[in-house]
């Protein structure tokens, strides 16, 4: 399995947004040790947080972006719901009865290559405008 870990390259300065960041790839190290020690029942509930928690803290940096007046705030919006479906549909599998172990390694691996690239990219580009907006600019 591809790991995935906080880097200080990750870091946008805005500390809510780097806190949520580390918290997703915190889950994200749960669910490995949970698929490492074979227990279902942690790897349905954790999986389930880090889909839960990955999909409001996409909603929480929507608010700052809005608040920011940040001008490509409904592109931004697109690739986070699209994220969103896409994280909904793992839930949907594991309550159908899908394999649980096979479905968080998806669900760790998509959210890990997501959220990594999702930063760097799109991220990046929003720092700007919800810096100054949070400095009262």
């Amino acid at each position: 399995m591809q790991k995935f870990q906080w880097i200080p390259e990750f870091e946008t300065g805005i500390d809510i947004i780097d806190s949520q960041h580390k918290r997703i790839f915190e889950y994200i190290l749960e669910v490995d040790r949970a698929i490492l020690m074979q227990d279902s029942d942690a790897v349905k509930q954790i999986a389930g947080s880090l889909i839960d928690y990955s999909i409001s803290h996409n909603a929480f940096e929507e608010t700052l972006m809005e608040r920011a007046n940040y001008p490509i705030l409904a592109a931004h919006a697109k690739v986070h719901e699209a994220f969103r479906d896409r994280a909904l549909s793992y839930n949907q599998r594991i309550e159908n009865g899908e394999d649980c172990f096979k479905v968080a390694k998806e669900v760790r691996s998509d959210i890990g290559l997501w959220l990594t690239n999702h930063i760097q990219r799109d991220d990046k580009d929003y720092v700007p405008y919800v810096r100054k907006s949070l400095e009262g600019g």
